[in-house]
């Protein structure tokens, strides 16, 4: 509709009842005008107008969608009870919904305990608000409980408590609550169904959520948008971008489709794809609107694949922002190792009015940690807590830690860790482990490691890491140990892969991978690469090879690294001005890094790396991360 007649009619009303406030108030929420609906609020007020329940319940579910929406959602509440508004079910439903997605379960549960005669909707926003809290046991009790009362659950009940079913430690749970729909006979819409095909998903189970899937006959947008999410979620972006293109061929994508294909393609870094779906996006645009979340996607998707020209075009042209775009534009700035333009974009943020975020925060410590910018690192993580009056959570110790750690201030970093008021996890051990193999420091190794068993017992990696803080001080034995310990718990580690897109087709490598058709072809390139780069100076270094073994089997492992097979096959299929873009999953070796520089002087042609944490441009012999990773 035309929100600005909505306006004109409001203003041209002499006598305005709460009814006509609450319709424009509304009308700003349906517009994401978030600050004018607030502002009609207060103005309703001050026109002595008294806000009614539906004056309440529509600024509540308002406030439960801002981050922070608590404070004044708490005096909407106290407002409620002074005027006797909070026996009204929906005042009340509001409420509980609100407490639950802004993380205070406990005053929810007060809520629920004070209402009169639940009814089924009350129950499943409790139960809604308990899985969003990832308070699983609650969650079952309180169906149990449900149960045993006189209210039916029913489709929406199911589809709340399958969300807490996301691993494959819950597939037999889900199991039995897919039973139980069908032991009840409740009716398999298309929501319940994108609800287990989703639960089977992220519980392991592809088979059957694809046999779901496929066999719903009414299938529409949510079907669809909720398969194509569970393959970007779970790691399966080619699947994701098969379906995506199947789709379109029988039912009109919406915005939701087009950020899960952008988020899928970010993470193969295919920018062919991404530039077709921009093309998209733009051809579309007429008759979809502008539309924010998929501007953003935009910026993300061409950060994550290498191209942040377009990153900051798409961002620069923006008609307006809000702190996603900024905290995509930091974090891509970040992740391509410049941390001065991710510090700059940081402080015009500010500038323009806009508070950061708690993810923004996140983007702008890791950008200075790539970046080597340790005092702007920590001073902006000290200015988050004092003058922003962010709680730092674990992510930002983690931040924090790494940030001290590939500085060099190991001592430091473990003080902050032994400093904290909550308990460390994983993430926060690691950054100081990792540092530990760069700086061949085993004095915290070992303690360190204990920690990540107690936390992480079948992560495979943390012995891999270990390992390599070993090998990188030359204790062997060590090493060796490890490796019979990490087989005597039945431990694998995810291999080592690279992958290139050429002509809209992935290409995918391990190390001493010759299952590609052109293997010969690639060895015979690679072979060329390494030959000449020695000439100019290259020496392969086998300390990278993490086994105790033959000098000429540790180079033959070493030259075979998936990156080089990688780089040889997209050199012999580049065009003459595009840059070679690969990526691997792992963090890049330090010879496969000196290799790359080489080459990339040797051939005149850009090779643009992404690993496991970060960017690396590699341009007439010279890495964008200054050697800083």
């Amino acid at each position: 509709g035309c929100l600005k007649c909505s306006f004109d009619l409001f203003i041209s009303v002499p006598n305005k009842d709460v009814v006509l406030w609450n319709s424009l108030i509304s009308a700003c929420i349906d517009n994401s005008l978030n600050d004018e609906a607030i502002k009609m609020f207060t103005e309703m007020q001050i026109e002595g107008i008294r806000p009614n329940d539906s004056s309440i319940v529509s600024m509540i579910n308002l406030f439960a969608g801002l981050e922070k929406g608590l404070t004044n959602g708490k005096r909407l509440h106290a407002y409620a009870i002074k005027f006797g508004m909070e026996a009204f079910t929906l005042c009340q439903i509001a409420l509980l919904n609100m407490y639950g997605v802004l993380n205070c379960v406990e005053d929810a549960l007060n809520i629920f305990s004070e209402t009169n005669d639940s009814d089924v909707v009350s129950w499943n926003t409790l139960i809604a608000a308990l899985v969003h809290n990832g308070l699983r046991s609650q969650v079952f009790l309180f169906f149990r409980q449900m149960q045993e009362t006189d209210v039916k659950p029913n489709g929406h009940t199911v589809i709340s408590i399958l969300a807490a079913c996301d691993d494959d430690s819950f597939l037999n749970t889900g199991r039995s609550f897919h039973g139980y729909v069908v032991k009840n006979g409740l009716e398999v819409d298309a929501a319940l169904n994108a609800a287990l095909t989703e639960m089977y998903m992220n519980c392991g189970d592809e088979a059957n959520a694809k046999y779901l899937f496929e066999g719903f006959r009414k299938k529409d947008l949510i079907s669809w948008n909720a398969m194509i999410s569970n393959y970007v979620n779970n790691n399966r972006p080619q699947k994701a971008l098969l379906l995506f293109h199947r789709m379109i061929s029988e039912v009109e994508p919406n915005f939701s489709t087009i950020v899960s294909a952008l988020s899928a393609c970010a993470y193969l870094a295919e920018l062919s794809q991404g530039l077709c779906l921009h093309a998209y996006i733009t051809r579309r645009e007429s008759l979809m609107g502008f539309h924010l979340p998929v501007a953003n996607a935009l910026i993300t998707m061409y950060a994550r694949c290498g191209c942040m020209r377009y990153a900051e075009y798409v961002f620069s042209s923006l008609r307006k922002r809000n702190s996603v775009s900024w905290n995509a534009i930091i974090a891509g700035y970040g992740m391509h190792g410049r941390g001065h333009d991710a510090v700059l974009a940081f402080s015009q943020m500010l500038e323009e009015g806009f508070l950061p975020t708690d993810v923004t925060f996140v983007s702008a410590l890791s950008a200075c940690s790539h970046s080597g910018l340790i005092e702007k690192g920590l001073q902006l993580y000290h200015s988050m807590v004092q003058d922003f009056y962010i709680t730092p959570k674990l992510v930002h110790y983690a931040c924090a830690v790494d940030l001290l750690s590939r500085g060099g201030r190991l001592d430091e970093a473990m003080q902050l860790i032994k400093s904290m008021p909550i308990a460390p996890d994983a993430s926060v051990w690691r950054a100081l482990l990792g540092a530990c193999r760069v700086y061949s420091e085993t004095r915290y190794a070992k303690i360190i490691f204990e920690r990540l068993v107690e936390l992480e017992p079948t992560n495979a990696g943390n012995y891999i890491l270990l390992s390599n803080v070993y090998a990188a001080a030359g204790h062997w034995s060590e090493v060796r140990k490890l490796r019979i310990l990490l087989e005597k718990n039945g431990l694998v580690k995810p291999p080592g892969k690279s992958w290139i897109v050429v002509k809209n087709k992935l290409h995918q490598f391990t190390a001493g991978d010759k299952s590609h058709p052109e293997s010969d072809k690639i060895y015979q390139k690679l072979s060329y690469l390494v030959s000449s780069i020695k000439r100019m100076g290259y020496v392969p270094d086998v300390c990278w090879v993490l086994h105790d073994e033959e000098p000429e089997e540790k180079l033959r492992k070493l030259l075979s690294h998936s990156e080089k097979l990688a780089i040889a096959f997209g050199l012999m299929n580049a065009g003459a001005r595009s840059p070679v873009l690969i990526t691997k999953n792992l963090r890049v070796c330090g010879d496969c890094h000196e290799f790359s520089k080489h080459v990339s002087r040797l051939v005149g042609k850009e090779i643009i790396l992404r690993d496991g944490s970060r960017f690396h441009h590699f341009s007439n012999g010279i890495c964008s991360c200054k050697d800083y990773w």
